[in-house]
């Protein structure tokens, strides 16, 4: 990953981490992980993706990921408010947050820290992208956008 790039991407302390998902993803104390939340959730998939886990064994450099069906789903998916972060939440209390274009970039990298079906959801839009265990991509938006 380039240094530009790794300036995008920010690590949460895990209280940090707890906060956003207590607001935005859960509030059930035994929801602690993406996979782990109740059937009928209101981040229910609509919209599916690519294969990330044909993708992704087949990356071997940013560029190459950037290039990637994975990184247009992802760049189309959260592209209504470039500026504004999406967070990479693997649990309750580990979390990243980085630009649209970081994450474009260095998805790869993301899925080394967990690929366990991690979440990434963009509070401004209310846009979320799940990463299956199985590779599939899925997404849509929850319709709970907090008013600016």
């Amino acid at each position: 990953m380039s240094a530009e790039t790794l300036t995008q991407v920010q690590a949460l302390t895990p209280d940090v981490a707890a906060q956003l998902w207590t607001r935005h993803v859960s509030v059930h104390a035994d929801e602690i992980h993406p996979m782990q939340l109740r059937e009928g959730h209101r981040l229910q998939p609509t919209v599916s993706g690519p294969d990330w886990l044909a993708e992704f064994d087949a990356v071997s450099s940013e560029d190459t990921a950037q290039a990637g069906r994975v990184a247009r789903f992802l760049s189309s998916h959260f592209h209504a408010a470039e500026a504004a972060p999406v967070f990479f939440m693997t649990s309750r209390t580990l979390a990243y947050a980085l630009t649209p274009a970081a994450l474009a970039a260095c998805w790869p990298c993301l899925l080394a820290i967990s690929d366990e079906g991690p979440l990434l959801y963009q509070p401004a839009t209310g846009n979320f992208v799940y990463f299956s265990p199985q590779g599939v991509l899925a997404g849509g938006e929850d319709g709970l956008v907090p008013d600016s």
